[in-house]
């Protein structure tokens, strides 16, 4: 049975190596917390004890021994450095003044060991003595110590790290993670445990050899037993996260081929997790989808950022719209090590978002038809004046065409009146008819200023009847990219709002002011008005959908009006005027000064 006790030292150092290896490749890998290589840390530091202490009870001289026991001190020292950051990281338990202290004291042992003549632990050279184990083998006595000062101070600093130990598991255990506690105590209280095992050997109360080894192999086992447990759970727990994800996501390495896909990947694209894992795209898709994936992957890790892009799949006999995005996984140093790519399948968003605008598309058009048919008067008297001044021009052609000698000046004169008269009421009819129509008129560049113009002429003959004076400041060169027929409902609404809003006035105060301005790279236009005003409670109600203060109204224009200026990247609120009245503003961008252009452009 000899010769056992130093063959188990040394692989007992052959499992530290494994354990600080394993963790560190797995801090390399980005597999597991920062924690992890802190106890890679104390794990190398454990083996470098352990092999010291062997080496120790093989000792041939005086001097061995010492520069030996001077080398495992140093690396107990590094231990309790580490040891009280590594609970505080595992626990979340973190006095940083404690945390920083205990540092510096050890930090403060490990220069005295490497400073004295004999280290902490002698203060002469000792005398080599032996110690006979009880299955018969024969090793150096490392009870024989000469400790000084300094070897005293050591030990309340472990009794220090011990305190703070079993205050973190405490609080670890309090704030609901009983489990991960329970594990740390129980290595912790063995590793303690053989370090007062080690107290009472040296002061001869039990006659045996140092098990403090030991303590630290059952500190190292049981927390790497724990930790690798965790990790396992982590990622099972992603991996459950990943599959229930309502979104196709796969992993791929450098050169395309993929590594990891979750649960809706699998049903969507109708592969096998196990087949499909080193494959690449080339080997499941059409060669264009394919290399459409390929060349984003490739354009994501050049320019280390997500590249998005949409594609039609043909899939199950139907089209499907897929939203890619492609972003790279990167070292802390900034290099990518693999390229992630997130599908979705936005096509009954899509079909919802065509029905919805479809469905705004008709209410803007009920607007339309109801906004003209409450100025149907109006407009037939707008129509009828150039039709009136045709057919008394045309008759008044005639009767001069019955003189013998016709006057060509005057007939000139007639025929200009009647093509300006039809030319008028052309532009009457095609304004109405534009707004009348079903189809909506595609996105252009327009001038703001002549839009409102072609409105307010639209409604001369409605603000004339009810006595409403039109002030009008209106900016050329205001190019916006818009709908026009869209734009000009805005303005409609909100001039018959406001000469509605001033029906109750005196005709002398019924004034109606429509400006347009540059604003930060926008063109901002406001309708004032004199009527009664709006209360402040109400400015930000008005335009929620079905809200009106009219007596008659559905609630449903200012709605209207907002919905088609965001739809145009726009803005539009209301205030209330210092005197009476009330202002509509509203914004749209300026051609020339944005890049991004509203949906349908």
């Amino acid at each position: 049975m000899s010769g056992i006790f130093i063959p188990t030292l040394y692989a007992m150092s052959g499992v530290c190596a494994f354990a600080a290896l394993r963790h560190g490749f797995a801090v390399m890998q980005r597999r597991v917390s920062r924690i992890h290589l802190l106890f890679a840390m104390l794990s190398l530091l454990i083996m470098a004890l352990i092999l010291a202490k062997a080496g120790a009870y093989q000792a041939q001289t005086a001097d061995t021994l010492v520069a030996l026991r001077r080398w495992e001190l140093s690396a107990i020292s590094l231990v309790f450095i580490l040891l009280p950051w590594f609970v505080a990281g595992y626990t979340g338990v973190r006095p940083r003044t404690l945390l920083i202290g205990l540092s510096a004291f050890w930090g403060l042992i490990l220069a005295a060991n490497l400073a004295l003549p004999y280290g902490v632990q002698f203060v002469d050279l000792p005398r080599l003595t032996y110690f006979e184990l009880p299955w018969g083998e024969r090793v150096v006595d490392l009870r024989v110590l000469h400790p000084g000062i300094w070897n005293r101070i050591g030990w309340a600093g472990i009794f220090l790290v011990m305190a703070y130990s079993v205050y973190a598991c405490v609080a670890q255990h309090r704030h609901g993670q009983p489990k991960r506690a329970r594990a740390l105590a129980w290595a912790l209280g063995l590793f303690f445990a053989s370090i007062l095992f080690n107290w009472a050997v040296n002061h001869e109360l039990i006659e045996f050899i140092h098990l403090s080894d030991f303590g630290f192999l059952s500190l190292l086992v049981l927390m790497d037993l724990e930790m690798m447990l965790e990790s396992r759970d982590r990622n099972r727990r992603m991996r459950d996260i990943l599959d229930h994800l309502p979104a196709a996501i796969c992993q791929k390495d450098l050169e395309g081929r993929f590594q990891l896909i979750n649960r809706r990947f699998e049903t969507f694209f109708h592969v096998g997790g196990a087949d499909i894992l080193g494959k690449t795209d080339l080997d499941l898709f059409s060669r264009e989808q394919a290399e459409r994936a390929r060349a984003d992957e490739i354009r994501a890790v050049e320019i280390r950022q997500e590249v998005a892009s949409e594609y039609v799949l043909e899939r199950d006999g139907t089209q499907h719209i897929l939203q890619s995005h492609q972003f790279p996984l990167l070292r802390p140093d900034g290099t990518a090590y693999a390229v992630c790519g997130v599908y979705i399948d936005i096509t009954e968003s899509r079909q919802k978002d065509e029905a919805l605008n479809k469905f705004r598309r008709q209410i803007w058009h009920t607007d339309r038809v109801a906004s003209t048919g409450a100025i149907s008067a109006s407009l037939a008297h707008e129509i009828c004046q150039p039709l009136s001044a045709i057919l008394n021009n045309a008759q008044a052609g005639l009767r001069f065409l019955e003189h013998d000698q016709v006057d060509l000046v005057e007939m000139r004169e007639i025929l200009q009146d009647i093509v300006r008269d039809d030319k008028r009421a052309g532009t009457i009819i095609s304004g109405l008819r534009a707004m009348l129509q079903q189809e909506e008129m595609p996105y252009a560049d327009i001038d703001l200023a002549q839009s409102i113009e072609e409105v307010l002429d639209l409604l001369h003959s409605e603000l004339l009847q009810h006595g409403v004076e039109v002030e009008r400041s209106l900016q050329a060169n205001l190019t916006v990219r818009a709908n026009k027929t869209q734009i000009q409902q805005v303005v409609l609404n909100l001039i018959i709002n406001a000469q509605e809003a001033m029906t109750e006035r005196p005709e002398s105060e019924r004034k109606l002011r429509v400006r347009t301005a540059r604003d930060d790279g926008k063109v901002r236009v406001s309708i004032s008005d004199t009527g009664a005003g709006i209360a402040d409670h109400m400015l930000d109600r008005i335009f929620e959908g079905f809200y009106t203060t009219k007596p008659q109204g559905l609630g449903v224009g200012l709605e209207v009006c907002r919905s088609i200026l965001e739809s145009h990247h726009g803005a539009i609120w209301a205030e209330a005027n210092p005197d009476r009245g009330a202002t509509f503003h509203f914004t749209l961008p300026i051609v020339n000064t944005t890049t991004e252009r509203p949906t349908g452009a």
